[in-house]
């Protein structure tokens, strides 16, 4: 197995002054007015003097371009290159994710990828949450961040898998969702819509996430640790793109 998961977004005052003191203070002394001879405030020439009023507002900055919130976006105007971007999913923070814009049309968001062994994918709840792995070999993008891309709408899921000797299959379905934390990043699958690979994933669907230390259901309480990777486990699996 060296490749494997891809999900399309159809679904994306601080001021400092530097100052340098020289050798010797060149302020003059200000001095002191008889109020009886005078009520306003002279400052002696030299020193600073009182603060203006404040002038008008300006007019308005040119509106900035709006960051593309999902790959898919980014491929509309005119990026064709595959690579890492950063994307800007609405309600979400920005976020760095691989963008594959040359599988089946392009725009697809990789969220996992196998491909030497290089990266331990038998990591716990926490690693998981938050993604791991290297951009220049093997990840996990995370699932906080699956489950906000996600919940933006409607989301295509295809898996490419490359064997060893160069024999490239897929699997595609209709829909994909990650739930919440809340609710163990529980799988939502929409229908399996085709591919070489068939269908070993649609009895995962429904599942909550495992890990070998935190588990929500007691027949995935060691498949985590038996297979050493985090995933959607039903008793065990089916299919298994960590393990």
């Amino acid at each position: 197995m060296r490749r494997a998961g891809e999900q399309v977004g159809l679904l994306l005052f601080c001021l400092m002054i530097a100052i340098h003191r020289g050798a010797q203070e060149s302020c003059p002394e200000a001095k002191e007015l008889d109020p009886e001879v005078n009520d306003t405030i002279a400052i002696e020439r030299g020193s600073p003097g009182l603060p203006g009023p404040q002038g008008p507002r300006g007019p308005p900055g040119i509106l900035g371009t709006k960051g593309a919130p999902n790959c898919k976006e980014l491929l509309k105007r005119g990026v064709v290159l595959s690579g890492w971007y950063t994307i800007y999913p609405q309600d979400c923070q920005p976020l760095e994710v691989l963008c594959d814009m040359d599988t089946d049309g392009g725009g697809w968001i990789v969220f996992q990828r196998r491909s030497d062994g290089s990266v331990d994918f038998f990591r716990n709840w926490a690693a998981y949450k938050r993604g791991f792995g290297s951009h220049l070999t093997e990840f996990w993008l995370g699932n906080d961040h699956l489950h906000c891309l996600t919940s933006l709408g409607k989301n295509e899921l295809r898996v490419d898998l490359i064997d060893f000797d160069n024999h490239q299959t897929f699997a595609k379905y209709a829909s994909f969702q990650v739930a919440a934390e809340s609710n163990w990043y529980q799988l939502t699958l929409g229908s399996f819509t085709g591919g070489s690979i068939g269908d070993s994933l649609s009895y995962h669907n429904n599942m909550p996430f495992s890990t070998w230390e935190k588990q929500q259901k007691p027949q995935n309480s060691n498949c985590a640790e038996v297979f050493k990777g985090g995933w959607w486990y039903n008793k065990c699996h089916d299919s298994n793109l960590s393990g």
